[in-house]
């Protein structure tokens, strides 16, 4: 899953089979220290994804959590939606 946001990309993957726990790796060090602050960030192999933390489910909802409570939804444009 790749997630956008204004500052940064995130790349998110399975760390490990039945694990419990993702992969998320992003282009800005900064933003993955600010939303897994209490993790080790490390360097990854991707070139575009260049910083990476292994997360659990828990830790990653919550990271969510922060990210959606920081949409600006005034930037949205309103659309009206259709029904055929």
């Amino acid at each position: 899953m790749i997630i956008q946001t204004a500052t940064a990309n995130f790349l998110i993957e399975m760390s490990e089979p039945n694990s419990g726990c993702v992969l998320v790796r992003s282009n800005s060090q900064e933003e993955l220290h600010r939303f897994f602050g209490s993790l080790e960030i490390s360097l990854s192999n991707d070139l575009y994804y260049a910083f990476e933390v292994r997360s659990c489910k828990q830790e990653f909802a919550n990271a969510l959590i922060l990210m959606v409570k920081e949409i600006d939804y005034s930037q949205f444009t309103e659309f009206n939606l259709h029904m055929s």
